[in-house]
């Protein structure tokens, strides 16, 4: 955890103040118990009504001074806190953001936001508890002590085994729940997960009339959780009912041997009173303590989920890739291509072989679960190939690095992403340079999503919601189309990106993509071998192989696969 202690820096005076605000509070609380002993033993006795005003003047004092240093130290403990966690937050965000793709997979969407939200606002609930009562409780425990020790040495050995008998309790408790709560933080990533995926699924689900079945699954999980919350409930609520029990144990012991100093006149009943508040003060600071080991148990178990994201490898884009001559005109060479997901079982693409010009389009077709993504996130180096050869070259030279074989694609994926906003702020995403508005026209005119970005409201600052839920899902897709011609990339990716457009509105779009976008290589994933017909080669793939390549013409020729697919669009030349 030493990693996540820099995240103080900037706040140790708020730290420190905060403890030392507390601990002066501890010392006016220490006060009082003596105060009251006087009342008893000197001001009732002698019915002196003047030192009785004086000293109930004094605890009011106290009362205030107590209630002001509190309300101090709440403040800077808060402040502390609060400032770790927006600190912690900010560089937990950047670091999920550099994270490689094989990394976010493998930790997992919903736990990456449990962690940067539940997680994070854990350690701030802790921390602001340890700054509070780190310094008060311990120092009011053995201030009470020495306090009852100046009193009355033989009856504070009954304060002494009292601590050590609940220190021994809160131990073995903290022992035994801290495994329960790291569960139950696991148990909150699977419900994030199940209610994230039925969420983004609900219109899958109401289609198919699963809604009863998911709802069972998600009450079966949240069962789940309930009895381990419950199983953990129940061993944290111990902690109470057993501090409860030695210290009334103690205070039995207290009273029964108090009074028999009493009678032999070596106990005043005042000083009776005080060890009685002070024993009462150790059990109202233990249960504090006990609540604050549970805290810093919760925190502690977080702070590791933290921990295991900050020490995944960032994604080296800097890093230099080994450079490649192109032979003649190419734009993207692949030879012998093999790819493995992590810690998958079997290979996902196998033996991949082509080359494309520059300027030329390369379609991608094949069955579900073919591996059409797949070769577009090795296209676009979201994953590094597993063996064989991927190079892409512009003018004849291959990326320097990451960073700018990334710049040099341009992806479009299956599922169009907008984010809230306007239409300009999602068309401009990522762009280095601000583009003019003819700019932005023209691009939407590519995408074929001049007319309806023109017929909204405020035009290019016509609100978009989050996901671009006010669009249907032709216009995400074409204005997601449209961000991407913005980029000016030399290779552009359409993974199945057409496939909401009607076929009049994908010809005209491909059209003028081929038309305005000369020199980029276009590589297109389709499902549609009608999109297909005009590119230079066509890439076929079954179950992770290519079965074939080559035009349109030569496929429905040779491939069986291409030939079925083809015919079954287009049923009357079957015949």
């Amino acid at each position: 955890m030493r990693n996540l202690l820099k995240y103080f820096k900037g706040y140790i005076k708020e730290s420190l103040l905060g403890p030392l605000f507390k601990l002066l509070e501890a010392c006016f609380e220490l006060l009082v118990p003596l105060l009251i002993a006087g009342i008893v033993d000197q001001t009732i006795p002698q019915k002196d009504s003047r030192h009785l005003w004086q000293m109930l003047l004094y605890l009011v004092i106290f009362a205030i001074l107590g209630v002001v240093v509190a309300v101090t130290a709440q403040y800077f403990s808060s402040k502390a806190a609060v400032g770790f966690t927006r600190q912690l937050s900010k560089e937990l965000y950047e670091k999920i953001l550099k994270l490689p793709k094989s990394s976010r997979d493998r930790l997992g969407v919903s736990s990456l936001v449990t962690r940067l939200t539940s997680d994070t606002y854990q350690i701030q609930m802790g921390i602001n508890q340890f700054l509070r009562l780190f310094l008060r409780a311990p120092i009011i425990v053995f201030g009470a002590i020495i306090m009852a020790f100046s009193i009355h040495p033989s009856i504070t050995i009954w304060f002494v085994m009292m601590v050590l008998v609940l220190s021994f309790l809160i131990f073995i408790l903290s022992r035994l729940v801290n495994p329960l709560y790291a569960t139950m933080r696991n148990m909150t990533d699977t419900i994030v997960n199940t209610t994230r995926q039925q969420l983004q699924g609900m219109r899958v689900i109401r289609a198919f009339g699963q809604d009863e079945k998911e709802i069972q699954d998600f009450n079966r999980l949240n069962d789940l959780y309930k009895s381990w919350q419950i199983k953990t409930g129940v061993w944290a609520s111990l902690m109470g009912p057993s501090t409860f029990l030695v210290v009334n144990v103690t205070l039995l012991a207290v009273i029964w041997t108090g009074n028999q100093k009493i009678q032999e006149g070596i106990l005043s009943q005042g000083s009776l009173v005080a060890l009685i508040n002070y024993l009462l003060q150790i059990l109202i600071e233990l249960l504090k303590l006990a609540m604050l080991i549970t805290s810093l148990n919760q925190s502690f178990i977080s702070a590791k989920r933290i921990q295991e994201v900050f020490e995944e490898d960032d994604e080296d884009i800097s890093k230099s890739l080994a450079q490649q001559e192109a032979q003649s005109d190419q734009a993207i060479q692949v030879q012998q291509m093999s790819f493995t997901y992590p810690e998958a079982s079997s290979t996902s693409l196998k033996g991949i072989n082509f080359e494309l010009k520059s300027g030329q389009t390369l379609g991608v077709i094949g069955g579900t679960g073919a591996g059409k993504s797949t070769l577009v996130q090795l296209l676009g180096h979201i994953y590094p190939v597993s063996d064989g050869k991927l190079a892409i070259f512009l003018n004849g030279k291959s990326p320097k690095n990451l960073k700018e074989w990334r710049s040099w694609v341009s992806v479009v994926p299956q599922k169009a992403e907008l984010f809230q906003g306007t239409i300009r702020s999602n068309l401009t995403l990522g762009l280095p340079k601000v583009p003019t508005d003819a700019e932005l026209w023209k691009a939407l005119g590519i995408a074929q999503a001049r007319n309806f970005v023109s017929e909204k409201a405020g035009g290019l600052d016509a609100p978009v919601e989050a996901f671009g839920r006010n669009f249907s899902g032709g216009q995400r897709q074409r204005l997601t189309i449209a961000r991407a011609v913005l980029r000016r990339a030399p290779f552009l990716i359409l993974d199945d990106a057409t496939s909401a457009l009607d076929y009049l509105t994908e010809s005209k779009l491909l059209k003028a993509i081929h038309e305005e976008l000369i020199e980029t290589s276009l590589v297109l994933v389709s499902q549609r071998t009608n999109s297909l017909r005009s590119a230079d080669q066509i890439l076929v793939l079954d179950k992770g192989e290519q079965v074939a390549l080559g035009k349109h013409e030569h496929l429905l020729e040779v491939s069986e696969l291409y030939r079925q697919i083809h015919y079954s669009q287009h049923r009357e030349e079957e015949v």
